[in-house]
């Protein structure tokens, strides 16, 4: 009995020892589609008051306050309009800033404005690519290539005559400066 034990031991290794599966696979199909978004443009403003940012629907600097030491108009704020843009189709496009005159009848204070061009890769971390007067900023465009991986935020604040704070050519807002109300108008356009 021992025998015939033994030998269907040596019989069952045997055959599973020299016995092979055969291969078998089977491919299961994944796919997703991503839906086109093209030409989609978003602006939104916000006014600055320190280090308080609320959303806004107009840069309004408001009445200019008179600083008797510096002996110039200040405000109490800035304004940051971030503009993105939604698109997927990878067509190259590109963002261009115009701007109508901060004008009062003849007079006008576009080289007393600073207007600050930059690529925002974060709520808080950005590369300022150029910084001119209103009155240069006409015109200012910016590519999807330049803007990679990041969207456009531009600043607008009054000239405050502090060293290193103003762009080229702007000068604070002075007696020199006829009183009054001054309007204007900036123009974001997105352009295959």
């Amino acid at each position: 009995m021992k025998n015939i034990l033994m030998g269907m031991v040596f019989v069952i290794v045997a055959f599973c020892a020299t016995a092979s599966w055969a291969a078998s696979s089977q491919t299961v199909t994944v796919n997703a589609t991503v839906a086109v978004l093209t030409g989609g443009l978003s602006v939104s403003v916000s006014k600055v008051t320190g280090t308080v940012w609320t959303p806004a629907t107009a840069i309004s600097f408001g009445t200019l306050v008179w600083d008797s030491v510096n002996k110039i108009f200040l405000p109490n704020c800035y304004y940051a309009v971030d503009i993105g843009v939604t698109d997927n189709t990878g067509t190259a496009w590109t963002l261009t800033h115009t701007r109508a005159s901060l004008a009062n009848g003849s007079s006008n204070i576009n080289n007393k404005v600073n207007v600050s061009f930059n690529k925002q890769t974060s709520s808080t971390t950005a590369t300022e690519l150029q910084k001119v007067s209103y009155a240069n900023s006409n015109g200012i465009a910016y590519t999807k290539a330049q803007l990679s991986g990041g969207w456009l935020r531009i600043y607008y604040g009054v000239g405050t005559g502090e060293a290193g704070k103003d762009a080229p050519g702007v000068t604070p807002i002075g007696l020199d400066t006829l009183a009054g109300t001054y309007s204007g108008s900036v123009t974001i356009t997105l352009t295959p």
